[in-house]
Order: structure tokens, then C-alpha cells, then sequence
């Protein structure tokens, strides 16, 4: 055993420890970095020399660095976090329409209240004007609740449809970056510390994409990782990723979603996304959103048919006397579709509030109109069972509306608790295994630095034998 292999051994102990030290630095650096697993240090024995038949250590070496990491845990994080941004979506985008359908402001139930009462109005003083002008202003004002409600569930609508488009550019830049890690941690693999590094910001890119889409992957025996939409379509293979992109559905003026292969070719996989947060603006905009709007339509439909039907069967102010057929005039415009969102008077009613047919039948001496039997009857509807299929009146229904929102808006936001609540229990677990304790690192700082001073007097021991072997000669 010569002077020179305890300076050997004292380097490769200066070496070792410096590493630990600076591995150590390294976690406490990042204690508040997302996404971070800590490292620590893996020693092993240098291998030992024959000296006269007799084995001596040659100190220490640091095998690896190893990544504090628990893939179970993980994973499960990755799908929980799939749930709890689909929730998040559906609490938020509930909240959103309960706001537009409130009766408070939306005064739908109050202003279709007010416009029947004033038919009821009509009934009891039929040639009144000012009568006529109150319709006329109810009319009107219910129109443009059930307008604004339209138009409040279409920009939510809109809204939804801009986002799965930014949804679908930041899937496409998470699938890029997780490729490009794919590569480094394939070509740094020996390097433990640095490969570590990027091993953890793949894994929080993972996390990040699944709250996304749902999505499945697995690593290959060179720690790559391989990453398939739930119904199997590549987003990422080693070092190479798939794009989402979104094309435009004719029908709908909507985006459909689409995955592109590596010829160009898209496929529409806008019905196969089952989860995340691309799932839930997809549902919103497609379903819930277009079951809103479809029972205003049919809101809107029962009263524009309904009072029309009635109101074309009766004698206005304007009746010309010598005929005896109805004015034949219609309330609201006739459409044939989007009902709700075109509801409106008549331009003739609008023109002249004495086209209000308020009479059944006519005189038969001087032909002008007598009675109030179309506007008791117009008055009857809000009582009728006239949506559904019979089943239900137009106050009713509207109620429906209103409550039904306010069911699905609160079941999102007990299911966005659940969520949220067992997520943190989730990063819990993950913390107790990946996570930098401060008072660990530090007492760990305190030993590699003692170990690395007593490396260092070994230099001091080793010089001061040799300087009395030099003294000796």
C-alpha cells in the first residue's frame, strides 16, 4: 500500500462526497419545484488491491444517482388529474349557464307571466289602446329574454369551441416536448443526475397531458416512453409524436377533432376523447349546451304556434267590415327553426297595435268585430299543457329549466370537491415518497460535508508521510 493509494483514496472520497453535497444542493434547490422527485446518492466500494496476498479497499465511489419515484403513484395521479379537469370544466361551464337561465336575471317566468296576463288584460277591455300597447311591450320584452338566453348558451357555445382548439395546440406542444425528452433521456441515460432531471419534467408533462385526454403509456426497456390515446392512436413513440388538429363539421360550425398520421391523413376522433378536459368542453358544447338551447327552442316554438294559431283566427281593429273571414294575421314572426333566437312580433302587429286580434266573431249587422274570445283564449295557454307532448304547461317548463341547471350545476361542483379532495390526498402519498424534506437534506448536508473534510485531511496525513519519508533520506 503506497502514500500515492491513499491519495487516491482521498481523491475518490473528495469526489464522492462533493457529488452527495452537490445531489443534496440539487434537492434543496428545488424543495418548490412542481412535478420534482428528490435524488440521493447511491456509495459502493471502490474494488480492493492484492497487496501481498492481502485485500485493501481502495475507498469509495458514487455508483448512481437514484430518482425517489413511485410509478403506481404516479399513474394514478395521471388519472385522477383526467378527472378533476373534466369536473373542472363542468362546474365551471354549469355555473356559467345557471347565471344565464337565473330568473333573477333573466326574468323569463316574470316577463312570460306579465305577457298572458295582458292578454288577460285585453279580455276584460278589448278596443283599449293602452291595453294593446302593454301587450305589445310584454311581447317584446319575453322575445328578448328568451334572445338573450340564446344568446348567452351560443357564446358559451362559441367560447367552448375557441378553446378545444387551444386545447388541441397545447397537446400538440406537451406531445413535442415529451419526444424531445424521450431523446435526451435515451441519449443521457448514463448521466443518472441529468437524466433524472428530465425523467421528472416527462413525468409532470404526463400529468399535465392526461388531464387533457385520456391517454395510456408505458416505457420501453431504454426509459422511453410511448403514450396512445385511450382508443389507441400513437400521440408519442419515442422520439417521435403524433399532432391532434381540428377541422371544421359543416352541419354544426363546430370543430370536429381529428388525429393526423404521419401522410397527412386525419381521422375524426372528436366521439372516442372519454376523458379530460378536451372530453368535458366537447360534452359541454355538444350536449349540455344543445340541450339548453333545444328546450328554449322548444319553449319558443309551443308560444310562437300556439298564440299564432289562435290570434290568426281572429277580427282586429282594422277588420275590414265587408268581409267575414279572419284578419288572418300572425303575433310573432313564423319561422321554422331556431325559434329562440329569431323570436319576434310580426312586423304588422309591431306597425300598428290595432292589428291585435282581441275578437272571435264579428257583428253581423255592421261586420265589426265584438267580443274577447282570442284573447281569453291566448290568456288560457299559460295554464295549458301544451309542451312536451301535453305533459306539461309553459311555467312548468320553464321551472324545469331553471332547476334542472341548478341539479347539474351542483352535482359538478360536489363531484369537482370529491375530486379535488382525493387529489390532494393523491399529492399527499406522492409527497411522502418523491417529496424534499428540508430537515432531511439538511442533516444529509451536514454529514457529506464532515465526510468530505475528513476526505480532505487524509491529503494532510498523506503529505506529512511522505515528507518524513524525505526527511529520512
Amino acid at each position: 500500500m503506497s502514500i500515492s493509494s491513499i491519495l487516491n483514496i482521498a481523491k475518490n472520497a473528495l469526489s464522492a462526497n462533493q457529488i452527495a453535497v452537490q445531489v443534496t444542493s440539487h434537492n434543496i434547490s428545488n424543495v418548490n419545484t412542481k412535478g420534482y422527485a428528490r435524488q440521493t446518492p447511491v456509495f459502493e466500494e471502490e474494488s480492493a488491491s492484492s497487496v501481498g496476498g492481502i485485500l485493501i479497499g481502495n475507498g469509495v465511489k458514487v455508483d448512481s444517482v437514484i430518482r425517489y419515484y413511485d410509478r403506481y403513484i404516479e399513474k394514478q395521479l395521471a388519472g385522477k388529474n383526467n378527472e378533476l379537469q373534466e369536473q373542472t370544466i363542468y362546474s365551471q361551464y354549469f355555473e356559467r349557464i345557471e347565471g344565464i337561465l337565473n330568473e333573477d336575471s333573466t326574468k323569463l317566468t316574470s316577463s312570460i307571466t306579465a305577457f298572458f296576463n295582458a292578454w288577460q288584460e285585453l279580455s276584460a277591455d278589448p278596443e283599449s289602446t293602452a291595453v294593446r300597447e302593454g301587450i305589445l311591450a310584454a311581447a317584446t320584452n319575453m322575445s328578448r329574454s328568451i334572445n338573450n338566453i340564446y344568446n348567452g348558451l351560443k357564446g358559451i357555445q362559441i367560447e367552448l369551441n375557441n378553446k378545444l382548439k387551444l386545447e388541441i395546440d397545447d397537446i400538440n406542444t406537451i406531445t413535442s416536448a415529451i419526444a424531445d425528452l424521450n431523446n435526451m433521456i435515451y441519449k443521457r441515460s448514463g448521466l443518472t443526475s441529468e437524466a433524472n432531471d428530465y425523467l421528472n419534467r416527462r413525468t409532470e408533462y404526463i400529468k399535465e397531458l392526461s388531464g387533457k385526454l385520456d391517454i395510456t403509456y408505458f416505457e420501453d426497456d431504454f426509459g422511453r416512453v410511448t403514450i396512445l390515446t385511450s382508443k389507441g392512436k400513437p400521440l408519442v413513440d419515442g422520439g417521435q409524436s403524433w399532432q391532434l388538429t381540428v377541422t371544421d363539421n359543416e352541419d354544426t360550425g363546430f370543430y370536429n377533432l381529428g388525429w393526423k398520421d404521419p401522410s397527412g391523413n386525419i381521422t375524426d376522433i372528436t366521439n372516442n376523447i372519454t376523458g379530460g378536459r378536451v372530453r368535458g368542453l366537447i360534452e359541454m358544447r355538444d350536449g349540455q349546451i344543445n340541450d339548453f338551447i333545444y328546450s328554449m327552442d322548444e319553449l319558443a316554438r309551443a308560444i310562437i304556434e300556439e298564440v299564432n294559431t289562435i290570434h290568426k283566427k281572429g277580427y282586429t281593429l282594422n277588420h275590414n267590415t265587408s268581409s267575414t273571414d279572419p284578419d288572418n294575421i300572425a303575433f310573432f314572426n313564423e319561422i321554422t327553426g331556431n325559434y329562440s333566437k329569431d323570436m319576434a312580433v310580426s312586423d304588422k302587429v309591431k306597425a300598428d297595435i290595432k292589428n291585435i286580434a282581441a275578437a272571435s266573431k264579428i257583428d253581423s249587422t255592421s261586420g265589426k268585430p265584438i267580443g274577447n274570445g282570442i284573447a281569453l283564449n291566448i290568456a288560457s295557454l299559460i295554464d295549458q299543457n301544451i309542451l312536451e307532448g301535453g305533459k306539461s304547461n309553459i311555467v312548468d317548463f320553464t321551472s324545469s329549466i331553471t332547476n334542472r341547471v341548478g341539479q347539474l350545476s351542483k352535482s359538478a361542483k360536489n363531484f369537482l370537491e370529491y375530486s379535488e379532495d382525493t387529489m390532494q390526498i393523491m399529492e399527499k402519498q406522492r409527497e411522502s415518497v418523491s417529496g424534499v424534506s428540508l430537515d432531511e437534506e439538511m442533516a444529509n448536508l451536514i454529514k457529506f460535508q464532515y465526510a468530505f473534510q475528513a476526505a480532505s485531511r487524509l491529503f494532510t496525513v498523506a503529505d506529512e508521510l511522505f515528507q518524513s519519508i524525505l526527511e529520512a533520506v
